[in-house]
């Protein structure tokens, strides 16, 4: 069994044709993903809940928090789907080379500063549809 290591991970955007790193980023954070579910819970049955399927999977979303610089293209890029929202091809690439590739349907930006520290940025990412993992 391996290990894969962190360093090298990147969040890429598709600008333009080309996938470009999100630069700066300090970690990046996939969650909520899974199989949805109904509950199927009926008065004859027994005392514990029953659950089934729907057939359908909910995605998630992906963020990742980074040094914000608004002088950079890419962080500038990232704003601007703030003011011009549009649907955005993106993938994580994973330090072994994997990659999960997905479309982002809206994104969230939050920045902050605090004493001892850089100006950062939060990037949250609406997941559109599924994530295409590698097989």
């Amino acid at each position: 069994m391996s290990k894969i290591k962190s360093k090298g991970t990147a969040l890429q955007q598709m600008i333009g044709t080309v996938y470009t790193a999100v630069a700066q980023c300090l970690s990046i954070d996939a969650s909520g993903a899974e199989s949805e579910t109904y509950e199927s819970t009926t008065l004859d049955g027994g005392v514990g809940k029953t659950y089934d399927q729907t057939g359908f999977t909910e995605s998630g979303s992906v963020s990742a928090e980074l040094f914000y610089d608004p002088a950079l293209a890419g962080h500038q890029a990232l704003v601007e789907l703030l003011t011009t929202p549009a649907d955005e091809t993106w993938k994580i690439v994973w330090s072994d080379t994997s990659e999960w590739a997905f479309t982002g349907a809206g994104v969230g930006f939050d920045a902050s500063a605090s004493l001892n520290d850089g100006v950062k940025g939060t990037l949250s990412i609406k997941i559109d549809g599924d994530i295409t993992f590698p097989s």
